[in-house]
């Protein structure tokens, strides 16, 4: 049975393991994270991993809002585990960015006292969009019941924004205004929103600390990217026989990695930007190619590929036809509406995504892309769409990832397969209205204002989706391996 991975460990690990190069003894925190979860780890810990190299005690304090499952996992081995990129070359190394890990069931004393403490220059969190407890006008929503708890008990709080508050007010009274609060969720706009929060709850406390909140204390906008899997028994095992050591719960992602963070800062900061995090005025730009390019891209593949019977985006990809219509997609459709900003290589990027795409030894499920179309088109399809309808450029490829989510919606209900979307109940039941006759479905879907807005008057946008899922429909009857697919690429590019 192999050793278990420790401090005391770390110098048997095999030699071509990478190990903290600081002192993992003396090294202290300066920043407290709630909800330290595998993108966390893989993330934010492991730039925050390499600029301990540049000195400052700035190891984190990780806090798990609920389950102390991580904690008791990482607790044998002194919070140290083994991060894994999975690429043609991979590489594993242990990081020991996490100093401490606490559970708020179990530490809620210690967990305050930490993020009161003088030293805590940063506060950030990984919690979900779920855990800003913002409603539907991107207000605190006072009717959410951990919000309404926390009201109740605000010295007990359950929620991230009531813990975040409490010690903000804690923090206030000692004199300790030196600290930044920073979202790192997959969130648009998330220092807004985050701001937004707890500015609201505070000031339903006191008028005074929202005030000194908002005069003094920093929330800075950030972007996050990198794919992590899930961890699973064979990925464990693989990584024991790696380090020569057990890890009771190690992580892995793609080689790909990006953190944009806007530089607006009311306390120091670990030298991050020395480490390959991007500081910039303006998020907004990075945001908005990422959903145009990444997840825009992403859409389509899934809506496509599923057309096609793929499973993965590497199965996709490594059609030639869909490598063909996603290269062309972003050259001729997407790039051209990101143009304006000098300080981001946008054609790089785009090369970077299908790079990314092309990793067979990531497994990212197409079906698990697909969910919530209702709500991921507007921002990554329909946004682009009008961009360059104004433009007056080509939107025949975006049409076409649009033509392809109807597909998918009549296939699912025709097979009755569920639809995982907010709005699953009435495309359900316009599918089946239609009697599955995808050309009538796809006139209704898109004539859902509360999806497509204005351009369910736009009669180019109209029939230009409804001719795309002709194209589809007679090509997914042929089946790949009798598809022309130079032609087929043609007719969705509005060539002939």
């Amino acid at each position: 049975m192999s050793k278990q991975l420790s401090l005391h460990t770390l110098g048997e690990l095999k030699a071509d393991i990478e190990v903290p190069n600081y002192d993992l003894t003396t090294t202290g925190c300066g920043i407290v994270h709630l909800g330290p979860g595998a993108f966390h780890r893989a993330h934010q810990a492991f730039y925050t991993e390499r600029a301990l190299a540049f000195g400052g005690d700035w190891r984190i304090h990780g806090v798990s809002m609920r389950s102390a499952s991580l904690k008791d996992a990482l607790a044998p081995q002194d919070n140290l585990y083994a991060l894994s990129i999975v690429d043609d070359e991979p590489k594993t190394q242990v990081i020991g960015a996490i100093g401490q890990l606490s559970t708020l069931s179990r530490d809620r004393e210690r967990i305050v006292e930490a993020m009161v403490n003088s030293a805590t220059k940063i506060i950030s969190l990984t919690v979900t969009e779920k855990g800003y407890c913002l409603n539907s006008s991107g207000h605190l929503d006072t009717e959410h019941p951990e919000i309404i708890s926390d009201l109740q008990n605000p010295e007990k709080p359950v929620s991230a924004i009531g813990l975040i508050v409490q010690t903000l007010k804690l923090r206030m009274q000692a004199g300790y205004a030196d600290v930044t609060v920073i979202s790192c969720d997959n969130v648009s706009d998330n220092g807004k929103k985050l701001r937004q929060a707890v500015t609201e709850y505070a000031g339903i406390l006191s008028q005074a600390l929202e005030q000194w909140i908002t005069e003094n204390i920093a929330f800075p906008c950030t972007m996050v990217d990198s794919i992590t899997p899930a961890t699973d028994s064979e990925f464990s095992s693989y990584v024991e026989q790696k380090l020569g050591a057990k890890d009771n719960w190690p992580i892995q992602r793609e080689a790909f990695t990006q953190w944009v963070v806007e530089d607006h800062f009311s306390s120091p900061r670990p030298c991050w930007e020395n480490v390959g995090v991007t500081f910039t005025h303006d998020v907004s730009f990075f945001e908005k190619a990422k959903l145009r390019i990444l997840n825009g891209t992403h859409s389509t593949l899934a809506y496509v590929g599923l057309l096609f019977e793929k499973e993965t985006v590497f199965d996709a990809i490594s059609t030639p036809f869909m490598h063909q219509l996603i290269s062309r997609l972003l050259s001729n459709e997407i790039v051209p509406s990101l143009q304006g900003n000098d300080d981001f290589d946008i054609n790089q990027y785009a090369a970077s995504i299908l790079k990314r795409y092309e990793n067979k030894h990531i497994r990212h499920m197409l079906s698990q892309i697909a969910w919530d179309g209702s709500q991921k088109i507007p921002f990554r399809i329909l946004d682009t769409i009008r961009d360059n309808i104004s433009a007056n450029r080509s939107i025949d490829l975006l049409c076409t990832a649009v033509a392809a989510w109807c597909v998918f919606i009549n296939e699912r209900s025709l097979r009755n397969a569920p639809i995982t979307d907010p709005l699953a109940d009435e495309l359900n039941a316009l599918a089946q209205a239609c009697e599955h006759k995808v050309s009538l479905l796809a006139s209704k879907l898109i004539g859902i204002e509360r999806i497509f807005a204005e351009l369910v008057h736009h009669q180019g946008f109209q029939s230009t989706v409804l001719n795309k899922v002709e194209v589809l429909t007679a090509c997914a009857e042929q089946g790949l391996s009798q598809l022309d697919s130079d032609k087929m690429l043609a007719k969705l590019a509005g060539d002939q």
